[in-house]
């Protein structure tokens, strides 16, 4: 060995011991308790009138490093509804029910086999002016695209039925539960 490495290393050396004995060793806290009970943590003894309780804190265990790596994307799990194809790769459906008091909505599951809706009476003597009756549904399937375009467009807010059109909460699309958000 060469001795001028050998002359480096042991000049080195209490270097490296010094560092690697203050990087692990235990914390020392007193814990102080008055006359009157009073309890107070500090990093320096106590006053002489105080009774002192010496804590050695142990030092932790290192930590592995943490992972800067990009996460990884969990699978995608197809969800029911949520894609254009329906179920054995379909086009996913929509329905246009049409009662047969006149009024149309949609729906995207199955349309009612009837309603309640208000009762026509006529204005002769003894027409009921108020009331309900079950009035018969008929349903027409249709692609979800175009079951969305027609519940959007802008002249079907004055439709006879728009107030049972299918409707997706605020919570429900934000969820990213809305069949239509695609289209």
């Amino acid at each position: 060995m060469d001795v001028s490495l050998f002359l480096r290393i042991r000049s080195a050396l209490p270097w490296v011991l010094l560092v690697a004995s203050t990087g692990a060793h235990a914390e020392s806290v007193y814990k102080c308790r008055d006359a009157d009970g009073q309890v107070a943590y500090q990093d320096r003894p106590c006053a002489g009138t105080q009774r002192e309780t010496r804590i050695e804190i142990a030092v932790p265990p290192p930590s592995p490093p943490p992972d800067y790596g990009l996460p990884v994307k969990p699978p995608a799990i197809a969800r029911r509804g949520s894609t254009r194809a329906g179920a054995h790769g379909r086009e996913a459906l929509s329905y246009e029910c049409r009662a047969d008091n006149g009024e149309v909505f949609y729906q995207h599951t199955a349309c009612p086999k009837s309603i309640s809706a208000a009762r026509s009476g006529g204005s002769g003597r003894g027409a009921r002016a108020s009331g309900t009756e079950k009035v018969g549904v008929s349903a027409i399937a249709l692609p979800r695209a175009d079951v969305c375009r027609r519940l959007a467009a802008a002249g079907s807010i004055g439709r006879a039925g728009r107030d049972r059109d299918a409707r997706v909460s605020t919570y429900e699309r934000n969820a990213g539960r809305d069949p239509c958000r695609r289209y």
